[in-house]
Formats: C-alpha cells, sequence, structure tokens
C-alpha cells in the first residue's frame, strides 16, 4: 500500500480525535465553577478568618463578638431571705422583720455585737490628732490615744496639745463602742447615757477615719492609726467599768 493512501485514511482519525478531546475539555470545563481559576483574594477580615478555619471544607459557626459574664453573684430575694429566717427560727433564733424600719432598729444592736467581735478579735489601740472629744477642753484639736476591746468596751487618753494651757494635763473616757456592717465597716463610741461621742469608719484593718465627732462633722481628714504595741489607759482601772451588755 502507498504511503499516499494511508496518510488519507489516517487524516479522518487524527480529526475524529481532535473533536473527541475538544468535547472532553468543554465538558470538564462546564463542571467548574465560575472564578475557579481565578478566586477573589481575602480582602477583608471575614475572608482572612474564612480560609485560616479551613470554610471551604467544612461549616465555621461564628461565636458573638461579646460575651456578658456576670460576675457579682446573686442578691437573695425578699423569699429567700424569709426561708432562711424561718429556717433560723426553728433552732430557736428570733427571725428578724422585713415589714418596717422599726423591726430593722429592734435587730441592730444583736447585729452590732457580732460585727463588733468580728472587726476587732482582740484589743487595739489606736493614736491619733482629733477634734476635741471632751466638751469641757474648749480647743481646736487634741492628741487622742483610743484603745478598742472586744468585749464591747473602750477607754481614750485626751491630751493637749503643746502651747494649751492645760498641757500635760490628760482628761481620761471611757464607754462602749459597737460597729456596723456597712462598706466600709463602721466604729460608734458611745457615752454612758447612750448618745454617740465619736463615729469612725474603718477603710483599712490600720486606720479608723472620723465621721463625726460629738454630733459635728469635720472639715479636715482625721484618721487614728493602730499602734504595734497595746496601751490599756491604766488611769481607768479603779473607775467602774461600764456595762456594754456583749
Amino acid at each position: 500500500m502507498s504511503a499516499l493512501t494511508l496518510a488519507s485514511r489516517l487524516r479522518p482519525l487524527t480529526l475524529a480525535s481532535t473533536l473527541l478531546a475538544a468535547a472532553l475539555m468543554a465538558g470538564c470545563a462546564q463542571q467548574r465553577t465560575e472564578g475557579y481559576y481565578n478566586p477573589p483574594a481575602a480582602s477583608t477580615v471575614t475572608d482572612a478568618q474564612a480560609q485560616a478555619q479551613a470554610a471551604n471544607y467544612r461549616t465555621v459557626f461564628n461565636a458573638p463578638s461579646q460575651l456578658q459574664i456576670e460576675l457579682k453573684p446573686r442578691q437573695p430575694g425578699r423569699q429567700q431571705a424569709v426561708q432562711q429566717a424561718t429556717a433560723s427560727n426553728e433552732q430557736g433564733v428570733t427571725a428578724p422583720s422585713y415589714d418596717g424600719a422599726e423591726s430593722a432598729d429592734a435587730a441592730a444592736p444583736a447585729t452590732a455585737s457580732t460585727a463588733a467581735r468580728e472587726l476587732i478579735p482582740q484589743a487595739q489601740t489606736y493614736q491619733g490628732t482629733l477634734p476635741c472629744l471632751h466638751a469641757d477642753m474648749n480647743c481646736t484639736a487634741q492628741l487622742v490615744t483610743l484603745t478598742l476591746a472586744p468585749s464591747g468596751q473602750w477607754r481614750a487618753r485626751i491630751s493637749y496639745l503643746n502651747g494649751h494651757p492645760n498641757a500635760g494635763k490628760p482628761a481620761f473616757e471611757q464607754g462602749c463602742w459597737s460597729a456596723l456592717h456597712e462598706r466600709p465597716p463602721r466604729v460608734l463610741l458611745m457615752e454612758a447615757n447612750g448618745n454617740v461621742r465619736a463615729d469612725f469608719t474603718v477603710p483599712a484593718n490600720n486606720t479608723l477615719r472620723v465621721r463625726a465627732v460629738n454630733g459635728h462633722m469635720p472639715n479636715l481628714n482625721y484618721t487614728l492609726t493602730r499602734q504595734p504595741d497595746l496601751n490599756p489607759v491604766s488611769e481607768l482601772d479603779k473607775q467602774p467599768a461600764p456595762h456594754c451588755g456583749q
């Protein structure tokens, strides 16, 4: 068979193979999604996060951008307080009332007594310069040494500052004190007749800050600082001790 005849027979086969290949390529191209060869660049933060999380291969659930967590404990409601009071009453403890201010004031002494023992578990002495605690001293300020006992008694040595005519002749006072559960806690110095002589706050374990003296609030900031050594104010040892009922 001549070469010319063989070439004429192979030419239709080559043409058919070319057409078949073109048809297969066209079919494959139709199966590709639009933009397969030219994927868009990650131009936003969301695209970058999706690629980092392999969003093309699995479902991604995005959490909220902020989580709100309640840090403060829930305060017990009135019903819970009544239930707690009822449980305590079954053990012989008087349950507090929630119906008015008078009942709250009636329960205040027991609360103050407990708070005093918790605040001052052992006798402590404080010292500093305060407005005049004694009404007869007729001065603007004096050096005060104050000792608080966990039994609820307080003793004070009140000295005139240098330059006063009665300097070197201190006065001595004693009475009962109580503490109030507040933030910060409060310490009340009371006279024998029950009047409040001084009102302090306790911003730190070693400090008493004056709120009022003899019913008057000072304009300046006065504090008493706890001393390393206990001062019992022994000048009052021969005086009758007050009955503080604690």
